[in-house]
């Protein structure tokens, strides 16, 4: 039987749904599962769950103060003498990956790498840790792309096409889509009443509220929609070091409504009572959340965004505009007058929703490390 193993800095509370299901699909291929991980930096987030599985060993992570930032030892070298394939997050920071890739290179461990290629919001593309990074790419075995975006990325770099299996990164979805299915009409026209909304022309953010997600263009937008649209109304969801300016804006205007930060089926009425997600700033696994509820997602052309933004499909199943307010604006209110376009782009969503899952995530990963085994020599 062969074995792999997948070395993680944490397992954040998202990603502990994902390692039982692969460890079931690669035991159904005859390939047991080994995951290491560790402890998150003090007063980090996110914070590192337990992962109570045989199959699961957790290490006292060191983190190591150096010119710049800090370096990662993760103390599991002796956990991996028996394993066929090694994958590890694409990080710079993390020691085991130079020592990892140094042993491959005189003939040792096949290695992969699980990541997206770059850094988007690094503040400097051209610092060291990134220069590093991208010297590195191709030091590896096989490629574990979070999606497509990772993709182009690779091959740029040069990185064969034919060792690159795209996971498209997913998380547990189950209790906002039951949320989201049983949700009655009486329970929406409730929360209408709660909320003071008659309209139907309703906008949601669902986010945190950070600067990468551009709140302050967020709240621009939103005062422009209600120039144009009377009965325009926004909900806000999230928190963050930033939730200030939708807790003012909604002290100050009753068509604004910040309900605070909201999880799994918490969420569902709201996105069921809105006709469009408002999401100018970068966009992750919100875009999923979007197919779910088919409330199609509305964003910005940055390069920042995270590579969950190749889900997106202009003007199929989201829309995304040029990074201007006027352009930005425009496009909300022709879609809110259009109903051929809502439809359209709703039925996009639905399309899209079973795509990205959990379950397909697990075997997507489960099929590129049997292709790896097969192509290292390991049994699988």
């Amino acid at each position: 039987m062969a074995k792999v193993t997948i070395i993680q800095r944490i397992v954040p509370h998202y990603r502990f749904p994902f390692f039982p299901k692969l460890a079931d699909e690669l035991q159904h291929r005859g390939i047991e599962l080994q995951v290491i991980y560790g402890q998150e930096q003090p007063g980090g987030v996110p914070k590192s769950v337990e992962l109570p599985f045989v199959w699961a060993k957790r290490i006292l992570n060191r983190y190591i103060r150096v010119p710049g930032g800090d370096a990662l030892w993760q103390p599991c070298l002796s956990l991996l003498s028996d394993s066929d394939l090694v994958v590890t997050e694409q990080a710079t920071s993390a020691l085991i990956n130079y020592l990892l890739q140094f042993k491959r290179e005189l003939g040792g461990t096949p290695v992969a790498y699980w990541g997206q290629g770059v850094n988007v919001r690094a503040k400097d593309p051209n610092s060291l840790p990134e220069r590093v990074k991208a010297a590195l790419i191709g030091k590896v075995d096989w490629w574990f792309a979070y999606t497509e975006h990772t993709v182009g990325i690779l091959k740029k770099s040069g990185f064969p096409m034919n060792r690159i299996t795209v996971v498209e990164n997913a998380v547990e979805n189950d209790e906002f889509r039951a949320g989201i299915e049983s949700i009655t009409g009486s329970g929406l026209a409730a929360l209408r009443t709660e909320l003071g909304i008659e309209g139907e022309n309703i906008g949601l953010y669902c986010g945190a509220f950070i600067p990468p997600k551009c709140i302050d263009f967020l709240l621009e937008v939103c005062f422009a929609l209600k120039r144009r649209i009377p009965d325009f109304h926004c909900i806000m969801i999230g928190g963050g070091p930033e939730q200030h300016k939708a807790e003012q804006a909604a002290a100050e205007h009753p068509w604004i409504h910040y309900v605070g930060p909201k999880y799994a089926g918490e969420r569902a009425p709201y996105f069921k009572l809105s006709r469009i997600l408002l999401q100018p700033g970068t966009v992750g696994l919100v875009s999923v959340d979007s197919f779910i509820a088919e409330v199609p997602l509305f964003t910005t052309d940055l390069p920042s965004h995270g590579p969950e933004i190749t889900f997106v499909r202009h003007n199929e199943n989201g829309y995304i505009a040029p990074v201007d307010l006027d352009a930005y604006v425009e496009a909300v209110c022709t879609y809110l007058a259009s109903p051929e376009q809502q439809q359209r782009l709703t039925e996009g969503c639905r399309r899209s929703a079973p795509r990205y899952t959990l379950d397909n995530m697990a075997g997507n990963f489960a099929d590129g490390i049997e292709r790896c085994l097969r192509m290292v020599g390991a049994k699988a």
